[in-house]
Formats: C-alpha cells, structure tokens, sequence
C-alpha cells in the first residue's frame, strides 16, 4: 500500500514536542487563500520547470519505505519525546491508506501527531483518533457562510469533529489550536469573537496564534496559480488578540511559521 506525499523533512521542531519528521501528504479539500503549502491541495502529482529541469510536486511512497524514513531518527524521540508528524494538505484523507503504518509506529512507542483542518468525514477522524498522540487543530473562519464560501469549509463538520476530539482518550494538554491571523479574514472583528467563544468551550486545549505570510508565492507561480496578497499584521494587533484569547485561556502563546 502507498500513499502520496511531497515531502518527508526530518529534525522539525515546530511540529510538535521535541525532534520530530514531519510528513506533507498530499491532497486537501479546502481553498484557504493564505495556504503555505499550495503544493499539497491537489491530489494529482503535478510537474513544473525549475532551472530549465522538469521537477515535480509529489510521489507515491510505500508504507514500508515511509516507516524505514520515519525511524532514521528514531534515536532523537527517544531523548527529547519526539515523535512523526502528519501534515499536509490534510493527512486525515489518507488515513485509511496510513492505518497500517500508525499500528505500526505505535507498536514502537512512537510519538503521532497530525496537523489537521478537521475538513476529513468524523469516521476517518475516528480512525486517526486510536493512534494520535497529540494533535494541531487549525481555527481560521469561524462564520457558517463565510468559512464555506473562502474555505470551503463544512463549520458544522467542524464543530461535530472538535467534539470527537474533546471526548476522546487523548490528552488535552496534547491538543493545540492553531490559529493564523490576517488582516483580510481572520482578524475581522466578528471572526474573532467567534474565535473567543470556541477558546472559551474548549479552554483546556493549547493555542498558537501567528501570522499568515506571502512565502508559498513562488510555489503558486511554479503551479501557475493565482496568490492573494495579504497586508502585513502589526504586532500590536497580534498582541492584542493574545491578550484576549490569555483572559480565557493561559496556555495561548505566539509563534512564527
């Protein structure tokens, strides 16, 4: 069995406790026009030129092969707790495929973490939740209509998702909110009191705010897509928002990504 990824990066330290490889699978069924990674939305394996060499965005990785990479490193989780990281796209449309993989790593003691949207079905969700670790959940718009017409985003999916994870066995000290902040979207007044309010119901998970960037705009040039400009967030907003988010929650932190 395969799967398809774009990138297997080890010695990552912001995905997740300690050490850790991080692996990008590829395909995601949401249009955030902020992504970092445009090269992971797409499902097919996609060419581009580069330097005058034709190069590519994907490949298929067997589940053997994948765990073989996974465990180079394994002498670094064992001295600082780390662990692998699924990321993406959105790792839970390959779950079913990695299910293999995840008894597997487990069976080793493996730390799992999966950064994810929670834009997956809750039965694949469910599958992911018997081996997870520690989790990143991504909170970006939190209107019914406008997270459905700019992410495509199912908000009551959403919602049902956050519930399977609160109720779950893993640990809410494990589980993070990530937020990215933008002038354009999610800063929007209205945004963030939805924002608070989600904080406030699950205000045992971690948070992690930071500011969305314009690094992914020579990946979108390579993939001949079009990339939204987005105006800089002053750090005076951006404290302000922690500071909101710190009356209902202390383990809320900015980070840079």
């Amino acid at each position: 069995m395969t799967v398809r990824v774009t990138n297997i990066q080890h010695f990552s330290l912001d995905d997740g406790p300690g050490i850790r490889t991080t692996v990008f699978l590829k395909g995601c069924n949401l249009t955030c026009p902020w992504c970092c990674n445009p090269e992971n939305i797409s499902f097919e394996i996609e060419n581009y030129i580069h330097n005058s060499q034709k190069e590519s965005f994907g490949y298929d990785i067997s589940l053997e092969e994948l765990e073989k990479e996974i465990l180079k490193d394994e002498v670094f989780y064992v001295e600082n707790n780390g662990g692998v990281t699924f990321s993406g796209g959105e790792p839970l449309l390959q779950i079913r495929e990695l299910k293999p993989l995840l008894k597997s790593l487990r069976s080793k003691n493996i730390n799992i973490c999966f950064e994810t949207s929670l834009s997956a079905s809750s039965d694949l969700l469910k599958i992911a939740i018997e081996y997870i670790n520690e989790i990143f959940i991504d909170m970006k718009i939190l209107d019914k209509k406008e997270a459905k017409n700019v992410l495509n985003l199912d908000l009551d999916l959403y919602y049902d998702n956050l519930e399977l994870i609160n109720n779950s066995n893993i640990d809410h000290g494990n589980i993070t909110f990530r937020i990215p902040l933008n002038n354009e979207y999610t800063l929007k007044e209205d945004n963030i009191k939805e924002i608070l309010k989600c904080i406030e119901k699950y205000a045992d998970f971690n948070v992690e705010i930071f500011k969305t960037h314009n690094l992914a705009e020579s990946k979108c040039k390579s993939l001949n897509q079009e990339f939204a400009i987005f105006s800089p967030v002053d750090d005076e907003a951006l404290n302000e928002v922690l500071e909101k988010i710190q009356e209902l929650n202390s383990n809320a932190r900015i980070i840079s990504l």
